[in-house]
């Protein structure tokens, strides 16, 4: 990983999901007005019910590739961080947002030194 890697944060949630509506009005709009969301891209992938599963439709053309390394994934709201196009962290909920995706997306943007001194 270096300076030239490309990061993206992609975030997949249902429109019927309280979670998360949640985390869209409050730790979204942390993330996104962090220092650390400069080195990142941030993408919404939604669709409209839990009760169905993501399939490639949900995706933009775009981010389909995402969609071929996570498959038909189901839980959300679900947290995935991809360098260089590969997911490398898929982490589902809230909780594991703050314990496991949060820490280690601040990781990768610290030592990857896009952010300067």
């Amino acid at each position: 990983m270096s300076k030239a890697s490309r990061f993206d944060v992609v975030y997949l949630g249902s429109e019927d999901c309280t979670f998360c509506r949640q985390w869209e009005f409050g730790s979204r709009v942390k993330l996104l007005e962090s220092r650390e969301a400069r080195a990142f891209n941030f993408h919404e992938v939604k669709n409209d019910t839990l009760s169905r599963p993501f399939t490639v439709a949900d995706y933009p053309a775009g981010l389909q590739w995402v969609f071929e390394q996570v498959g038909a994934t189901r839980g959300v709201p679900r947290f995935l961080l991809a360098i260089d196009g590969r997911v490398v962290l898929n982490s589902f909920g809230t909780d594991r947002y703050q314990r496991d995706f949060l820490p280690a997306l601040n990781a990768v943007v610290h030592a990857s030194g896009k952010l300067g001194a």
